[in-house]
C-alpha cells in the first residue's frame, strides 16, 4: 500500500514538473518563409533624440512631472530641473 502511494506521488510530481517546465517564457518569433526575410535591411542612422528639460518635485509627488518650471500641484514646492 505504502509503495503504491509513493509510486503514485512520485509519478504525479514528475508529471507536474514536466508540465510546468513547458510553460516557460521562451517565445520565439514565427519563422518567415519569404526569401526577402533572410536579407537584413540596411541600418538607418539614428536621429539624435530631442531632449527637453524635465521638471519634477523634489519630494517625488505623483503627477508632478512637467516640461516647464513651476510649482508642484500636490505640495506646492518649486519644481527642480532634471535632465
Amino acid at each position: 500500500m505504502f509503495a503504491s502511494f509513493r509510486l503514485f506521488l512520485f509519478s504525479a510530481c514528475g508529471a507536474a514538473m514536466l508540465g510546468l517546465s513547458s510553460c516557460g517564457d521562451s517565445q520565439q518569433p514565427a519563422a518567415s518563409t519569404s526569401p526577402d526575410a533572410a536579407v537584413a535591411p540596411a541600418a538607418k542612422p539614428a536621429a539624435a533624440p530631442v531632449t527637453e528639460a524635465r521638471y519634477e518635485c523634489p519630494m517625488g509627488c505623483a503627477g508632478s512631472q512637467s516640461a516647464k518650471p513651476g510649482k508642484c500641484p500636490v505640495c506646492e514646492m518649486e519644481l527642480e530641473k532634471k535632465s
